[in-house]
């Protein structure tokens, strides 16, 4: 569970679930085939290591920051090597999806379809400490 949580936060980011908002597998899934869309710049349905190091560099952090090239690069991969599991070095829409299932049953602390920013709170907290305990 150490690796997931980062990767849940990250995961998440992506999707660019809003801290205050309520939010359903349905409307997290919505977000999520954008994103895809958004990043996958050219369209092949692949995202290529490439492309996820280039969303994470734009992923907002608390105050408006963003990921260094260095950290963004650490972060794509954590991300590659979680959600593509046929390891062709590329992740589908499918995969995408699948890691965002389960990133989203994580946060879905009291199983009931939703996320609420207490949810969302207790998760990215707690991801903030797995990195923190490396």
């Amino acid at each position: 569970m150490k690796m997931l949580l980062p990767l849940v936060v990250a995961a998440l980011s992506v999707a660019a679930v809003p801290a205050l908002a309520q939010e359903t597998r349905g409307s997290a899934t919505q977000k999520l085939d954008a994103e895809f869309a958004a990043s996958d710049t050219d369209h092949d349905g692949f995202l290529s290591p490439a492309e996820i190091e280039a969303r994470m560099r734009k992923m907002k952090l608390g105050g408006g920051r963003t990921l260094d090239a260095t950290h963004a690069r650490r972060v794509a991969a954590l991300f590659l090597a979680r959600a593509d599991t046929d390891k062709d070095g590329r992740v589908s829409k499918a995969e995408s999806a699948a890691l965002m299932g389960q990133v989203f049953s994580a946060y879905d602390l009291n199983r009931d379809g939703k996320v609420d920013a207490a949810e969302l709170a207790k998760a990215r907290a707690a991801g903030k400490a797995a990195a923190g305990a490396k």
